[in-house]
């Protein structure tokens, strides 16, 4: 998909989110099977401009993932999508533990486009 225009400009997408996980020994080929499935339907979601897996050439455990949304409605209209397919976050979590179970550690950062 392409961002939207604005007055024949391209308008970048509202919210734009980095994570990066490591994930757990013995589990790096199954994750990357489980990525490249959840890239291929996240991207058909309304909202979707961006949302790419990318994986570390020195360190196989080593991804992060790319993913930009045009606004926060779509942002949480794919976080409902999850919860449905894969169940119910942890605890204090947004994410479902299904995800969550396969890294060792995550980090979340969204940015801001510079215009």
């Amino acid at each position: 998909m392409s961002p939207a225009r604005e007055n024949g400009r391209s308008k970048s997408p509202e919210i734009n989110v980095l994570f990066r996980v490591r994930v757990k020994a013995g589990r790096v080929e199954e994750f990357y099977r489980f990525a490249g499935t959840l890239m291929r339907a996240s991207r058909d979601e309304p909202g979707c401009v961006s949302f790419t897996y990318h994986q570390s050439v020195k360190d196989a455990a080593d991804f992060f993932l790319y993913e930009q949304w045009q606004d926060q409605p779509s942002v949480k209209g794919h976080l409902a999508k999850l919860i449905e397919q894969y169940g119910p976050p942890e605890d204090d979590g947004f994410l479902p533990r299904a995800l969550t179970d396969y890294w060792d550690n995550m980090e979340a950062t969204k940015y801001r486009v510079v215009e």
